[in-house]
């Protein structure tokens, strides 16, 4: 026994990481159950805790646990396929390589800082929530942005217990799973000092009551959650072609899609007015992008314009679509490409969009502004590309880095005057970004998407359970189209209405409530992060001044 209590050898250390990380990946969703999160960081904590080898080990073993973690959570992207058909092996490897170094340097990073202020420990533990809190934030906001492990998201599998996101997002969900995983670890290093079990128990009972004292109060909330401020209601019709994106996408017709997707609509349309809402990037098929200039006088965007004025006037379009425009040179964008076009060079940008499309109003369109890194945009391309070239473009179905919006625009039906959120795909993983759409009175939110691309496995059920997320931080109804699946409606609490299963065509019809109400997260945004990046700063500062005055004992 030392000051830090038992010291353990590499060897246990090692065991602890792998354990760690087996909890970690056995608690998320959607097979997972997430109570093995409240207990999945102790080995790790415990470890570090009485390891007295160097940093360079605290960073090894850390990163055996992050490594086990992201493996097991996110291997269906090793499904991911490259234009050859031939597996992508590097769209699994790279980003959960990265995930895990990243983690394991803030990991390190606090156990250095921790180490170095032996006399307080808790501000130790303080130090790593907020660290903590700063790396899912820095994940949600740079080029390399890759936050489907973020811990908050952890819950999505049981929505009964984060009804209160609506205040606080999914990083209070993250602060949750600190706060219980630290209590339990100091509870078991006290223990070992004092050997009083008493204490033990109360401690281990305490940290059991934070949990179920946070789940009492959302199914509170879930219970007692009323349906109100509803002043309209709208018709919605979601399409599920099911088209195979590698064996089909890019093979079928223009006009083989747009007649499967005239089929789908004439199975619900109606006179009444309503929504339509068709996957990512469903047009054009096998054809030419759409030119944004003069879109209305595309043929595709004019045929559905003159099916809804003789079929249903007053219903709306929206859908996915690949498009494209035209700059000069003094005005070309970071992302365009140079190509000859009309005896001159002119410079060309793609976009992944969503379309809203109607019989009396002109054709409007939202670019996605959260763009899948190595897949649709190059990370610090000016670095990277010069070592790499463009291997993280090489599957997905482009090769071809696209353009993005800068800032969320609200569509608007002409005729219910109903504002709609439109999320395109990898977006609704964003929760600040997917809210300032309801700072701007947004009432619905659609989410298109095409998650084909790693078959049937975890990756498109994440990516599905993650929209109810944004369903209860905004309380506002969701109504998803997926290409191959899932697509469906989900109410403000998060609830799953009616879906359509993987791998199956068709279509789903409901009537759905709209509100005005914007939840305190909608007003507030990821005030955590802010309030974490002040304890962060404040800290450095004490940091620095017991460096410089080491006798100021009473500091700390």
């Amino acid at each position: 026994m030392t000051e830090r209590g038992i010291i353990i050898t590499r060897t246990e250390f090692f065991i602890y990481s792998i354990l760690s990380g087996f909890l970690l990946g056995y608690g998320w969703p959607t097979n997972g159950d997430p109570i093995y999160l409240f207990i999945a960081f102790i080995p790790l904590l415990y470890a570090e805790n009485n390891f007295n080898f160097s940093f360079l080990y605290i960073f090894l073993f850390s990163f055996i646990t992050f490594l086990v973690w992201n493996c097991m959570s996110t291997w269906w992207l090793s499904y991911a396929k490259r234009t050859n058909g031939s597996f992508a092996l590097e769209a699994y490897l790279i980003p959960t390589f990265f995930n895990a170094f990243f983690m394991s340097v803030i990991f390190t990073f606090y156990s250095y800082i921790k180490n170095n202020i032996k006399k307080s420990k808790d501000l130790g533990y303080i130090l790593l929530v907020c660290l903590w809190i700063l790396f899912e934030k820095v994940h949600l906001e740079w080029e390399l942005s890759w936050p489907w492990l973020n811990l908050g998201n952890g819950f999505s599998n049981r929505i009964k217990w984060i009804q209160w996101y609506e205040y606080t997002g999914t990083l209070g969900g993250s602060v949750w799973i600190w706060i219980v995983n630290i209590g339990l670890t100091k509870s078991i290093i006290k223990y070992e000092k004092n050997k009083n079990i008493l204490s033990l128990y109360k401690n281990i009972l305490l940290n059991i009551g934070i949990i179920l004292i946070v789940i009492f109060i959302s199914n509170f909330i879930y219970i007692k959650f009323e349906h109100k401020n509803y002043n309209k209601y709208t018709n919605v019709l979601i399409l599920q072609p099911n088209i195979d994106p590698y064996n089909q996408k890019y093979k079928i017709s223009t006009k083989n899609i747009i007649l499967r997707l005239e089929n789908l609509i004439n199975k619900k349309i109606s006179k009444k007015p309503t929504i339509i809402i068709a996957p990512e990037t469903i047009l054009p098929g096998n054809g030419n992008k759409i030119l944004i200039d003069n879109i209305d006088k595309n043929s595709i965007v004019s045929f559905f314009k003159s099916y809804l004025k003789n079929k249903s006037p007053k219903t709306i379009f929206i859908t996915g679509a690949e498009l494209f425009t035209f700059y000069k040179k003094e005005k070309k964008s970071e992302t365009s490409v140079p190509i000859f076009f009309k005896n001159s060079i002119q410079w060309i940008d793609f976009f992944n969009s969503i379309i809203q499309i109607s019989s009396v109003e002109k054709t409007i369109f939202h670019h996605k502004s959260k763009l899948v890194p190595g897949v649709e945009s190059f990370p610090y391309k000016r670095i990277i590309f010069s070592i790499l070239g463009d291997i993280l473009l090489n599957f997905g179905g482009t090769k071809v880095e696209l353009g993005k919006q800068r800032t969320p625009y609200v569509f608007k039906h002409p005729y219910s005057k109903i504002k709609i959120a439109p999320i395109i795909c990898y977006e609704s993983v964003y929760g600040e970004y997917v809210s300032s759409f309801f700072n701007k009175n947004a009432q619905l939110m659609t989410i298109i998407t095409n998650d084909g691309w790693w078959g049937n496995s975890q990756g498109h059920k994440q990516h599905l359970y993650y929209a109810r997320l944004r369903a209860i931080e905004n309380r506002k109804f969701i109504a998803r189209s997926a290409n191959t699946g899932v697509s469906c409606f989900i109410d403000e609490k998060g609830k799953f209405l009616s879906l359509l299963p993987y791998g199956k065509e068709g279509v789903l019809y409901s009537k759905i409530p709209i509100n005005n109400q914007k939840t305190f997260y909608v007003k507030h945004g990821d005030y955590i992060f802010r309030i974490s990046l002040l304890i962060i700063v404040f800290y450095f500062v004490i940091f620095l001044i017991y460096h410089r005055y080491k006798n100021l004992n009473f500091i700390f």
